[in-house]
């Protein structure tokens, strides 16, 4: 059977770098609307709570792509799916940029949301399947890093094109690498563990023996996953949502997912705002959203090439993270409280603690939570209970970033920030009890441990 198997022959570097070019327009078609909606209003007109409405489009795209795309990817696959988040993407980002009433910028915006939202599930689960289990770690973190690229590929290009105001230009540039996405991923395997659930073992041995460089290294893990599928599929007591030990790590990845955003990672777009109240100007803060990009791409980098996460553990990252993360915004919290607006002391605190949390959630939560997401839940429901987890990642995403105005209006910059830093202190005994470490163990080996208790 071995000798029969068709040749298949696979770029690892081309199959990660192609999977997570998802994640890059997820950062830039999120990002790139922070400076488009400056400069909108100039050429259609846009009061605030419509400008609320566009932006908000977007999350509510993604809410509905992330519940709808695990259970799709499970049917047609990781790679399959990643083609049609291209053509969304593609199709989303050309409307928006030629949208001229705020009726399709709304709409065109959802779109994108859309894509946004198959993104954030499948590239992590299509980068964690592909991956060995030595480096699933680093190789899922590429996610988060791709992220941040496109996020700091979009504040390169809005600060650039805000000299001009030509935020059209801004929104159609993202349709570039959404073909791309189409075009590479039509060339790229699906993933072994899809295959093999979808029927196709001989495939899935090629896919293996091309990705390992080794035969009897692929034939080893191929048979994990033959094995596992076939005893879910012959005892019919499979991973259904229903199975307690299933519906333990359910909660536990929607835990993970929320505890991500209440960290108040979803304030910082309002970053700009809050410095333009300390005294900067609207085109120096959307220099510093740049060159804080530009940082963050240093840190992940640092991270990657590291292998932090796969050397450390996922856990001990996570609880160092959190501590990071409530430090700093106990620092501008405290700062915003006691010091005289608009002074030098409190700008350059403030500037200092979000350069020191953005960095510490692009080296900690940013990656990891996507790396667990990808790795503690079952292969038979993979792709659906990550999608679950995704949507409350996203909805708890939208209610920070709809409630951050409204209670910084009603109780000052300096509570909220201090609610941000203690709710990071409080997550930390709960990650410290309830989450397991993953690293350096094989899907397969994880689920027959998580399993049996």
């Amino acid at each position: 059977m071995v000798a029969s198997t068709p040749r298949i022959r696979v770029n690892t570097r081309r199959v990660y770098a192609l999977g997570a070019l998802a994640a890059v327009l997820f950062g830039y078609d999120g990002g790139i609307i922070g400076a488009a909606i400056l400069f909108i209003p100039q050429e259609i007109p846009l009061p605030p709570w419509q400008q609320g409405v566009v932006v908000g489009a977007m999350v509510f795209g993604a809410m509905l792509g992330a519940l709808g795309s695990g259970p799709a990817a499970d049917r047609v696959g990781r790679q399959r799916l990643l083609q049609i988040a291209g053509v969304i993407f593609a199709v989303g980002a050309l409307g928006s940029g030629v949208a001229w009433t705020v009726a399709m910028l709304v709409l065109f915006r959802f779109i994108v949301g859309l894509a946004i939202g198959i993104a954030s599930v499948i590239v992590p689960l299509y980068l964690a399947e592909m991956a060995p289990a030595r480096d699933r770690g680093v190789i899922t973190s590429l996610n988060q890093y791709m992220i941040i690229v496109g996020t700091a590929l979009s504040a390169a290009i809005g600060y650039l094109l805000a000299f001009t105001g030509s935020w059209r230009a801004m929104l159609l540039i993202g349709v570039f690498p959404a073909v791309l996405l189409l075009i590479g991923m039509h060339a790229m395997p699906d993933t072994p563990r899809s295959l093999v659930r979808r029927g196709r073992s001989e495939q899935a041995r090629a896919v293996l023996a091309s990705l390992r460089g080794d035969a009897a290294l692929a034939e080893h893990e191929l048979t994990e996953i033959t094995e596992l599928e076939r005893q879910q599929h012959d005892t019919q007591i499979g991973a259904r949502l229903s199975a307690p030990w299933v519906r333990r790590l359910l909660l536990l990845g929607i835990l993970l997912a929320i505890f991500q955003q209440v960290t108040g990672i979803g304030s910082i777009v309002y970053v700009p705002t809050v410095l333009a109240g300390f005294g900067m100007s609207k085109i120096t803060a959307l220099l510093f959203g740049f060159l804080n990009g530009l940082l963050n791409i240093a840190t992940i980098a640092v991270v990657v090439r590291s292998k932090i996460v796969d050397r450390r553990g996922r856990k001990p990252i996570l609880l160092t993270g959190l501590a990071g993360m409530s430090a700093s915004w106990l620092a501008v919290g405290i700062a915003a409280l006691l010091l005289p607006a608009k002074s030098t002391a409190l700008f350059v605190i403030a500037v200092a603690a979000f350069v020191l949390f953005t960095n510490t959630f692009s080296a900690t939560w940013g990656p990891v939570l996507w790396v667990m997401l990808a790795e503690i839940f079952p292969l038979a429901i993979r792709g659906s209970a990550m999608a679950i987890a995704t949507l409350f990642n996203w909805l708890t995403a939208f209610l920070v970033g709809l409630t951050f105005p409204g209670l910084t209006a009603l109780a000052g910059a300096g509570a909220v920030y201090l609610a941000y830093a203690a709710a990071c202190a409080v997550i930390i005994p709960i990650v410290w009890w309830m989450v397991p470490e993953t690293k350096e163990r094989s899907l397969e080996s994880l689920e027959a441990q998580f399993r049996h208790g």
